[in-house]
């Protein structure tokens, strides 16, 4: 499957979140606007040299094109450097090469030819503008040359307005004793930093919105607070991530980013990898493989996909073999449902322990009849759905705080596509003995627009949010339901 087919699953006409700076659609946070706009302020007032320094992937060259096409219908002509490693004259013949100037033979003839161009320009009321990027890799030599331009000014302007830009090296290089007249000049100096916490969703509703979605893609709390910790509020990281999660989003035709998928996302990045926080809820190796794989079951089509390839469903899951806390054994911290009794230690009466809370019953009860490959599911019942479910060994039901919660046994890891295009028969013939699904449709095993708009009806009838999307708890209703069609 293609990207652009991907995209156009999720409802998109372009990739939201790309790998090269876009500026059509740029994000301004509160500081990055007030920044942006001295620079700008700076640049058009003729006041000369101007800084922006920040860290690998922060934006320094999206916030460049961004304000080249801001200062374009205001008589600014600018070059952009690029190739920094260009020294000396060199750096000198790239700058006159970019205004349009023909090369001269030495620094000083170019300085000369160069300031009669800014002259002119500055007579006919233009804005000369010179950006270098990556400004880190210049020579102490090459910096001294963008001293000797700054020099160039009428009695109140400057005539060539520069902006340098780099990473927080080249603040180092300027701090430097030979370097502090050029220092003494900068008018301006904007730092760049990641998004703050609070910013995460509001940048993912504004990328993917930018690229058609139209508010039908969200991004969870808990999957913004996971992306914001594990990629620092770093905008190249961030996209990398979310490149990768809208994969997931395509396979599954889910519209909500969870936290589990930005983890997956996390780990399946070598760059990132390492950076998944130590306490994200542990995932079998085979469950950060299963992840993926959904794109592949969508190769060749845009419309259908297993069912069963969905399962990754928001309940919370717990190994049969162990604790809550992941690392001791159920059955030796799980007290029996009898009444507690207290224990004699020593000559002296210790006071029963609580009871166990129904929630470790009811898991206790399904993980003693557990085989290999099973977890135990957990999950809040809507209102709806409470009388819906007739009794099985399979599942129990308990009451927090007067919510309705069920716990059930399932599968750990996404089914294998043979066996999620059986279950997926399974559900179409389900619906149809329910009256939702048309009964001349096949049951070919693939999941299509119509059997997603039955099994929303389906959802709907039982308290479920009706997305027409398979999840573990409409596997449950739909194994388990005993209420009839109305």
């Amino acid at each position: 499957m293609t990207r652009s087919a991907i995209y156009a699953t999720l409802g998109l006409s372009r990739n939201p979140f790309p790998p090269t700076p876009d500026a059509g659609s740029y994000f301004f946070t509160p500081r990055l606007e007030e920044d942006f706009a001295e620079i700008a302020h700076c640049i058009e007032a003729r006041k000369g040299f101007v800084l922006l320094t920040g860290e690998v992937g922060l934006g320094k060259s999206t916030l460049v094109r961004r304000l080249l096409d801001t200062l374009q219908g205001k008589n600014c002509h600018s070059a952009l450097i690029l190739n920094t490693f260009l020294q000396d004259s060199a750096l000198l013949s790239a700058i006159q090469t970019d205004f349009g100037l023909p090369p001269t033979e030495s620094v000083e003839q170019g300085l000369a030819r160069l300031t009669d161009f800014l002259i002119a320009g500055h007579q006919a009321g233009e804005i000369k503008l010179l950006v270098i990027d990556d400004a880190q890799n210049l020579s102490v030599e090459s910096l001294e040359l963008v001293r000797l331009l700054c020099n160039l000014e009428t009695g109140q302007e400057k005539l060539l307005q520069i902006l340098l830009v780099g990473q927080p090296e080249l603040e180092q290089t300027l701090a430097t004793p030979q370097l502090r007249q050029l220092k003494s000049r900068i008018v301006k100096h904007a730092r760049l930093s990641g998004l703050h916490k609070d910013e995460v969703t509001r940048y993912f509703d504004f990328r993917v919105n930018a690229a058609g979605a139209e508010g039908r893609l969200s991004l969870e709390p808990a999957a913004a607070e996971v992306l914001h910790r594990s990629t620092e509020g770093n905008l190249r990281r961030i996209h990398l991530v979310l490149d990768r999660c809208l994969y997931g989003l395509a396979g599954a035709r889910a519209s909500v980013v969870t936290a589990a998928l930005v983890q997956r996302a996390v780990a399946d990045l070598p760059a990132l990898g390492d950076e998944v926080v130590a306490n994200s809820p542990p995932q079998p190796e085979v469950w950060r493989r299963k992840a993926w794989i959904l794109a592949g079951v969508l190769a060749g089509t845009t419309a259908t996909v297993a069912v069963a390839s969905f399962a990754f469903g928001p309940s919370q899951v717990f190994s049969p073999a162990v604790s809550e806390e992941g690392s001791v054994p159920v059955a030796s911290t799980v007290a029996p449902a009898s009444q507690p009794q207290p224990a004699v230690v020593g000559g002296q009466v210790t006071p029963p322990a609580d009871p166990p809370s129904p929630r470790r019953v009811c898991e206790a009860q399904l993980q003693a009849i557990a085989v290999a490959g099973e977890v135990v599911h957990v999950q809040r019942l809507p209102d709806g759905v409470v009388g819906s479910l007739k009794s099985s060994p399979r599942f129990c039901r308990f009451s927090v705080e007067k919510e309705s919660w069920v716990a059930w046994l399932g599968k750990d890891e996404a089914r294998h596509i043979v066996a999620a295009q059986q279950a997926t028969r399974k559900v179409q013939g389900q619906l149809k003995g329910m009256g939702l699904l048309d009964p001349r449709e096949l049951d070919d095993g693939f999941f299509g627009s119509k059997t997603g708009e039955a099994l929303a009806r389906f959802q709907q009838r039982h308290g479920l949010p009706p997305t027409g999307k398979p999840d573990e708890l409409t596997f449950l209703l739909l194994e388990h339901q005993d209420a009839s069609p109305r």
